[in-house]
């Protein structure tokens, strides 16, 4: 049975009615092409051949996060839950189609592989659509806001909102199989000011352990894809709460400790005294937020806090 999201959207800006301005700095370029897309690589990568290009280009699509494929061969696709479904979703809406092509700034790009960071429009029906903002309706992928490429912010938490309140895709609870203290409720909450944390509470009469959950935000900082994996020690009991700290320290207590490891590139830039995972709220015109998000082993997302302003998800 699919658990609803009990869900807090706040009233939608007035960006949502309307096209955020494009504020390109005077030194960026923006980005308006057409291309084809030649290959699939995941819910949100793509391969297209861009007019005027010599060699086709790996695209990292602007303002979604699917989960993670382990093999990536269309045929034999293989990883976390719902990615398999994501890439699927993506071909259906894009593979051998062409698509227009856009970015703020024709400079960038996501992490050490030097994808394109871009936005993606495809026809369908005789009207162009955002091939990732279906995704989001459809609960494929995770919000992930972008400082630069900014203009999705307003909109698609919105929509990852409407997926939570519906129990779509990665927003139904048991989607994956019945997991390990499937009927617990379980809340979490982000604290992206000061010293970061993550609130885990068990609204319910009986103890949960946590061994081998994981908990991400957006963008998966982290030494793994998966964020922080809960030590077999990890238990919230019934009534109570346990508290995952961004830094160093010692567990115990219903205290734990994440410290991710630096890397070369990323879409943000760390703090050079204090590496912070989860992104700080903006307004006009970056909308920049972000969530914090509780697996089970299963890969089912069992709890989750999006604290986009005009989009705020609790859930379950």
């Amino acid at each position: 049975m699919t658990v609803r999201g009990r869900l807090a959207a706040g009233v939608l800006t007035g960006a949502l009615a309307g096209s955020l301005a494009l504020a390109v700095p005077a030194s960026a370029a923006p980005v308006d092409t057409t291309g084809t897309v030649v290959r699939v690589v995941d819910g949100d990568t793509v391969i297209a051949r861009i007019k005027g290009k010599k060699h086709p280009a790996r695209i990292r699509i602007t303002g979604l996060n699917a989960m993670e494929l382990t093999d990536y061969r269309p045929g034999h696709r293989d990883g976390e839950c719902h990615a398999r479904q994501a890439a699927r979703r993506m071909e259906e809406l894009v593979l051998n189609k062409r698509v227009k092509i856009t970015a703020r700034d024709s400079g960038s790009e996501s992490g050490e592989r030097h994808r394109l960071r871009r936005s993606l429009e495809v026809k369908k029906e005789g009207k162009w659509i955002d091939p990732a903002a279906e995704l989001m309706k459809e609960g494929l992928a995770l919000w992930l806001p972008n400082k630069v490429e900014y203009l999705p912010n307003a909109t698609y938490p919105v929509l990852a909102a409407r997926a939570a309140r519906e129990g779509r895709g990665l927003w139904d609870t048991d989607a994956c199989g019945a997991g390990p203290s499937q009927n617990a409720v379980l809340r979490v909450t982000a604290k992206w000011r000061g010293d970061e944390s993550v609130s885990i509470d068990n609204l319910g009469a009986k103890p949960v352990s946590l061994a081998k959950w994981w908990l991400r935000d957006s963008s998966y900082l982290g030494d793994r894809a998966r964020g922080y994996e809960f030590p077999a020690s990890a238990v919230v009991p019934a009534g109570g709460t346990i508290v995952l700290h961004v830094g160093k320290g010692k567990n115990g207590d219903g205290h734990y400790y994440w410290k991710p490891k630096k890397r070369k590139k990323d879409d943000r830039v760390l703090d050079k005294k204090n590496d912070r995972v989860f992104d700080n709220v903006t307004g006009t015109p970056e909308h920049m937020a972000d969530g914090a998000y509780l697996f089970d082993p299963d890969g089912d997302l069992r709890a989750a806090h999006q604290y986009a302003p005009h989009a705020c998800i609790q859930f379950p």
